[in-house]
Formats: C-alpha cells, structure tokens, sequence
C-alpha cells in the first residue's frame, strides 16, 4: 500500500471534504466543531501551517493532522470504511507520530471511521513505541424525566448560585485546572490553568455548540469568596443538550454538591423543553461514573484515544518494528 500523501498544496476541494467527513463523525459523537471548522482546517492544511497527510477521496480516503501548542499535539485520524482501513489509518498515525518535533512532549490522537476491531488493531500496533498509552472515553446520555421539574432546595452550606457569566474565566478556569489536575483527562487539555481558559472561552463562545446560559451555573461561597462547583451546557440539536464541563473544587468533595448541580441542570433542561442530555467521561474516572450512574446516565458510544508521552530518554518516538 502506498504512503499518505502530504497535505500541504494537496486539492483544496479534497481537503474540504475530508474534513467535512470528520465534522459528521464528530458530530454523530456530539463533539462536532461548529463554525468554519471545515474550511479552516483544509486551508491551514493546504498552506502548512497545520502538518497533515491524506490519502486522495474515493474508496479508502483518509486525513490525518494535528496541532501543537505549548510543547502538547492534538490529533485526529480519520478513513473511510473500505477494505484495508486499518492499514492506512496506522500509516496515516505513523506519518504524524514521526513527524513531530523534538519541541513536542505528548501527542493526544483521536480516530474516526474504523470499526472497533480495526481501531484496537491500529491501537495495538502504536501501542508498541515507548511511553504509548490508552484513553478510553463513555459517551453518557439520560433522558430529561418530568420529575427532574421538581422544585430544589437552595444549595446546603451557605453556598450560592450564580450565572457563569458572572464568574471570571481566570476563577473558573483555575478550578477547572485543579478539578481535573492528575487526570486522564487533564492530558487531553493541557498542563496549566491558561489551556483551560483557551477550552473555555471556546465554548462560551459557542464553538462545541450554542452555549446555553440557563442550563449553566456556578455553586459560589461568599464567605470567605471560593467558587466552589460549576456545570457547562450547550445544545446538541433542539430536543438534546450536553454537559460541557462539570467540576467541584477536590476540598469540597463529598458534600452532595456535584449531586445538586446535575440535579440543576436536568431541572433547568426540563424547562427549557430538553428532552436528552449527555456527557463524556473517561473510564480511569471511577467516582464520577459512579456519580454519573446512581443519577440515571447510560453508556451509548466509546472512543479511544491514542496518547504519547516522549520517553525521558529518548528524542523521537522511534517505532518499535
């Protein structure tokens, strides 16, 4: 089989609808990119700016690329579904793993297009360079049931609701930071508060979908002042929505305040005439899943992503063959 080809002066018109296929898988996942995603990735692309290979549209197209910002990659790979999709996948992963600079310390690789059997093989075939790992990831959904329109309580300890908007991004992006900190998901943002705040701005600003202000809010002490807890919806279509973000500050864990905010948003998608709500979680995140469980949410999709960390001894992620 041959090599990918690379992106850079590749046909602007191939470029777009292979980006375009990635857009429609993601967003069959409830994650697609909104805006002029498509046509910015195909020109940046095409100029260089972000590296990528592709193998030409027809039977067995496929693209692969990636970003790099502050020492971190974030990727994607996707193929059609022909004969020898695996094949091209790992070829077009290979072509971004041994492309990276020595600047870059981890690489975080999505894939869309291949059946599970043909993912794991890819996964398995990657797995094999040093400092490789796996995330896996639950897409959760729960339907908005009538009782979610009872009345609630006001927040236990003193604590207040406020409306993210009037929370600053510096304070909410540094809960997010140490919320999240040690992870399986933190490797997926990025190693400091100010790749949170990038995150976030993000989908205030509607690009994981229309940011919904009603179904958003922030659990605040005002003495002495600490935000607490927050949760982050946008709308998926119509009738379904997403929890975007949903934290509670590690000293403040175990008081029922996550339990109260996802109690808040079913109540307030309940009003807004919401039918489903969904959620992603990894599967390293016991508690939350457990959390996620005991309230009625239900797996429906997993992905898997690839996950590089440069060894300490070594220059480039040499393949393993």
């Amino acid at each position: 089989m041959d090599e990918p080809l690379p992106a850079r002066g590749a046909p602007a018109d191939q470029l777009q609808e292979l980006a375009q296929q990635i857009r429609r898988e993601l967003a069959l996942l409830g994650e697609g990119p909104t805006g002029a995603w498509v046509e910015t990735v195909a020109a940046e692309l095409r100029a260089g700016t972000r590296p990528g290979s592709y193998y030409p549209t027809g039977a067995g197209a496929g693209l692969a690329f990636r970003s790099d910002r502050h020492g971190d990659a974030f990727g994607h790979v996707h193929v059609e579904t022909a004969p020898g999709a695996s094949d091209r996948a790992l070829r077009l992963a290979r072509a971004i793993v041994d492309s990276l600079p020595e600047s870059i310390r981890t690489l975080s690789l999505g894939f869309t297009g291949l059946a599970p059997e043909e993912e794991a093989r890819v996964l398995g075939e990657l797995g094999a360079r040093p400092g490789s790992s796996v995330i896996r990831r639950f897409a959760l959904e729960r339907t908005i049931r009538p009782e979610d329109g009872a009345a609630l309580a006001a927040p236990a300890g003193g604590l207040r609701l406020v409306p993210i908007r009037d929370v600053t991004m510096e304070a909410l992006a540094d809960l997010d930071f140490r919320a999240f900190r040690g992870s399986s998901d933190a490797l997926l943002i990025g190693p400091d508060a100010a790749e949170y705040r990038r995150v976030l701005d993000a989908l205030l600003a509607g690009e994981a979908g229309r940011f919904v202000d009603e179904a958003s809010t922030a659990l605040y002490r005002p003495d002495p002042p600490a935000l607490v807890g927050a949760i982050l919806t946008s709308e998926r279509s119509p009738r379904e929505a997403t929890f975007l973000d949903f934290l509670v500050d590690p000293a403040e864990r175990g008081h029922g305040h996550g339990r109260y905010l996802l109690r808040w948003g079913f109540r307030a998608l309940r009003a807004l005439g919401y039918d489903r709500v969904r959620l992603w979680v990894s599967e390293s995140n016991s508690v939350a899943r457990r959390l996620y469980d005991s309230v009625g949410f239900a797996a429906t999709h997993t992905t898997t992503i690839y996950r590089w960390d440069r060894p300490a001894s070594s220059a480039q992620p040499h393949s393993a063959e």
